[in-house]
């Protein structure tokens, strides 16, 4: 049941946060810049990418109990629409979440879920993600955009239907 999770929930995730980096790094030149003079950056990246994307962006839940979020009171049963995407941009916690900086170290994103709702995949799509980094910063001088991006509809996963990159090796 552990490799079956593995495979189904950490795919999609995997997979949109991989795009979505790529995305994030094609729009902030700087960034890639960054990335390159320190490779030590790889995992802090991914985790603005997690922050800036939110792969999911809403999920809902049933409240087991009366409880309050805020001020606002939740009784047992009711449902609740977790908005990913809205908690990572929020400026009280980010500051300037509009702006994408690998150097943010964005601990505390809720991305993948916390907690017991903790997507199981994540270690897996953030040791992915730091392998082809790793592996694009040898070989990789530039990522330039090469068309528009396509974002796919979607209620509840953010990913890219289309990337064109350009990828200029080193020299």
């Amino acid at each position: 049941m552990l490799v079956r999770s593995f495979l189904s929930a950490g795919v999609d995730t995997t997979v949109t946060g991989i795009g979505s980096a790529l995305w994030c790094l094609s729009q902030n030149p700087q960034e890639w810049e960054k990335l390159k003079a320190d490779p030590g950056l790889c995992r802090p990246a991914f985790e603005e990418v997690l922050r800036y994307t939110s792969p999911v962006h809403t999920f809902c839940r049933t409240a087991g109990c009366d409880t309050q979020i805020g001020e606002f009171p939740v009784a047992e049963g009711s449902k609740v629409l977790c908005v990913l995407g809205a908690a990572n941009m929020d400026p009280e916690k980010w500051g300037d979440p509009e702006n994408f900086r690998i150097d943010r170290r964005p601990v505390g994103h809720v991305a993948f879920g916390v907690g017991i709702h903790g997507c199981v995949g994540q270690n897996l799509a953030r040791a992915e993600l730091e392998a082809l980094l790793s592996v694009m910063l040898k070989k990789v001088d530039r990522i330039e955009p090469n068309g528009e991006a396509i974002w796919r509809p979607g209620n509840s996963i953010r990913s890219l239907d289309k990337l064109p990159l350009k990828l200029v090796p080193n020299t």
